[in-house]
């Protein structure tokens, strides 16, 4: 009896904090753009505001999701329902950014969905490869080695949550629009500016509890999250605002993870 008790908990969604997650994106939406946007993206003042609150609504909503599937994030559990409920949400965060995109009537390519010349283009992929190696070796580790077993709910969960849920809303709202707003500015303020407003995001997405002690979560967000975002910041400078590198690269360390089942993690070893 005590163990179904507690087992409760984990075991039903947290509707209000579900809910709170969608009225939040669509009340967000809604405020920030009810005036259209001043100029181009690089054209800085209310476009960074405006970046910044689209920012903090995406963390905002991403917080209340993660009260709900929680236990997927940080691999402590993979019940077929919940990995379903976190295929709708990422779907959802995705379809938050393809509206962004429409109600600020701008082209993909201001968003940094471009090309650049080969010159810069290679070597920022093959640099962005590198962080995805350093960080997601062990998940592939793991999978490669057999210990977690993939079903088709994991794999599609895995898929959803490294391309709609990670690579491509973050990349487009962080090192696109907001970095995109910033490129009047000083090359450190572009890159530290966004990087702050990321690691806030993955601070808030994994928030410390049963399955992540605090010192986990501080190394992470300092070791994991910080560091990505500066990085990915400067590949995004280096490649003249095109965002394929750091999408890739991001891409690659959250497929990875999901894949594997595993918690985010510093790269050498488990704290």
């Amino acid at each position: 009896m005590i163990l179904a008790a507690a087992a409760t908990p984990s075991a039903e969604p947290r509707i209000s904090a579900l809910l709170a997650g969608f009225v939040l994106l669509v009340a967000g939406l809604a405020f920030i753009t009810r005036r259209p946007p001043a100029g181009a993206i690089t054209s800085g003042g209310g476009n960074i505001r405006r970046a910044l609150g689209f920012c903090a609504v995406f963390a905002g909503a991403w917080l209340c999701f993660s009260r709900v599937i929680g236990p997927a994030l940080t691999g402590s559990e993979r019940s077929p329902w919940l990995l379903a409920l976190g295929d709708v949400l990422f779907v959802t965060t995705g379809l938050f950014a393809w509206l962004v995109k429409l109600a600020e009537r701008r082209s993909w390519s201001e968003y940094g969905f471009r090309g650049t010349p080969a010159g810069r283009l290679v070597p920022t992929l093959i640099f962005g490869a590198g962080a995805a190696a350093l960080y997601s070796f062990g998940s592939y580790m793991q999978v490669a080695s057999g210990r977690t077993v993939i079903t088709t709910d994991t794999f599609v969960y895995a898929l959803l949550y490294a391309s709609v849920g990670v690579a491509l809303p973050e990349e487009m709202l962080f090192r696109g629009y907001l970095q995109g707003s910033l490129d009047r500015h000083n090359r450190w303020v572009r890159i530290a500016v966004p990087a702050l407003a990321f690691t806030a995001l993955r601070a808030l997405r994994h928030l410390p509890g049963i399955d992540m002690t605090p010192d986990r979560w501080l190394l992470y967000v300092l070791g994991v999250a910080l560091p990505l975002g500066l990085w990915w910041g400067l590949l995004r400078d280096i490649a003249r605002g095109s965002l394929w590198p750091t999408i890739v690269s991001s891409f690659i360390i959250a497929f990875g993870r999901a894949l594997a089942g595993m918690p985010p993690v510093f790269p050498i070893g488990r704290p």
